[in-house]
């Protein structure tokens, strides 16, 4: 009986380490894997350059949220020579952004040229105009007299009609 105790133990413990062996080959390996967030939060400032007719241009850091006026605010606000026409102060800055304040003087820079009474010197600032183009125009002047259009001015030497549609917008009689 004591032989057939043994033998029955053994027989028990090869069992349960079978048992055993088994579940641990068949068992399935658990892997993690690591979650990794991919979203790029939404940028919560602006980073902003004001140039121009402000008091105090630079470099400036606001809110995401942040309209062009609360720049002009930071900025000390506008000076006394700003053209404050083209600007939309409910416009949202965006990073990165450049705000140019033009000036009163920077508008007059856009005045246009008469070509009845500017000198060479002036006429020689409109594009595709040089030295010799502007002294033809001022001596077709003094010998027909005043131009009496501007669609005339193809009648000078050297002006062609692609030069005057270049032109046109920035002269006057």
């Amino acid at each position: 009986m004591r032989k057939s105790w043994l033998k029955w133990t053994i027989i028990g413990a090869i069992a349960v380490i079978a048992i055993i062996a088994s579940r641990a080959v068949n068992r399935k390996t658990e892997v993690l894997i690591p979650v990794v967030n991919t979203e790029t939060p939404a940028a919560t400032v602006v980073v902003v350059e004001v140039k121009g007719e402000v008091k105090k241009p630079g470099l400036y850091v606001l809110d995401a949220e942040a309209r062009v006026n609360d720049l002009i605010i930071l900025a000390g606000g506008f000076t006394g020579n700003a053209d404050t026409t083209g600007v939309n102060l409910a416009a949202r800055l965006t990073d990165g952004m450049v705000v140019h304040i033009a000036s009163r003087s920077e508008d007059e820079e856009t005045v246009k040229i008469s070509i009845n009474s500017a000198s060479v010197e002036e006429l020689m600032r409109l594009p595709g105009i040089g030295e010799s183009r502007a002294r033809s125009i001022v001596d077709y002047r003094k010998e027909h007299g005043r131009f009496n259009s501007l669609e005339e001015l193809v009648n000078v030497n050297g002006i062609s009609k692609n030069l005057l549609e270049q032109i046109k917008e920035i002269i006057c009689l």
